[in-house]
């Protein structure tokens, strides 16, 4: 539900939860359930400098969004809840109290994260105390209004946290003359284990909309 402002800054980085390819046919340890704080940063002008969020993920691999927002002096949040038990994507709006439902495509359950033995690519030490792999793709940007671009992603992901991508940072450069057309990258301020289950909760007094009426709700409100 992200104000459009967002959109593509927030495109960057769709699939932050997604759980990489398991090399091992070891049994892993189960999954325990944690929170990362992370901080969103972009070099481009056009986006919000930084932008801070968190993401917890249940036991059984379904996960929460966190994002702030500043409406007219105040701080209100809004959940991206994805229930991969339920097969059910809520969102939680809290500046217009507002939930709208939706169902999780059966190809998007590929993000539901998964207890793992190794990950892509290899070991590069630790962040924040937690052992991390690294790994890059690559990959063309077609149709892009500034040109066609080059993107390499750069990825760390956490073993212990059924690869997490703990951390993330993409370049888009223009294929037609180098130049740099973004820098943004995803940085862990906390991790901690731990119960998450309140983050899963829809307060029962908010009114279900949809999607649009939302968003019509939250514009008028930044008016």
């Amino acid at each position: 539900m992200r104000l459009k402002c967002f959109a593509l800054f927030i495109a960057v980085f769709t699939g932050l939860g997604v759980a990489y390819s398991i090399h091992s046919q070891t049994t892993p340890t189960p999954l325990r359930p944690f929170i990362v704080t992370s901080v969103m940063a972009g070099s481009t002008d056009n986006f919000l400098k930084s932008l801070p969020f968190t993401r917890a993920v249940r036991a059984d691999g379904s996960w929460v969004e966190t994002w702030t927002r500043p409406v007219n002096g105040r701080t209100y949040y809004e959940r991206d809840i994805y229930d991969y038990e339920t097969g059910v994507k809520t969102i939680v709006e809290d500046a217009t109290q507002s939930v709208v439902r939706s169902s999780i495509p059966q190809s998007e359950h590929k993000h539901r994260l998964a207890p793992a033995v190794s990950c892509q690519g290899s070991s590069a030490g630790k962040i924040l105390g937690v052992d991390v792999n690294y790994f890059e793709d690559t990959y063309q940007i077609t149709k892009n209004p500034q040109g066609d671009a080059t993107a390499v992603i750069k990825n760390w992901v956490a073993p212990n946290m059924g690869c997490f991508v703990l951390q993330k940072e993409t370049i888009w450069t223009r294929n037609s003359d180098g130049v740099e057309l973004t820098d943004t990258k995803v940085v862990p301020i906390a991790v901690s284990f731990q119960n998450v289950d309140a983050l899963f909760q829809v307060p029962i007094a908010y009114t279900e909309r949809t999607k649009q009426e939302t968003i019509d709700l939250v514009n008028q409100l930044t008016k």
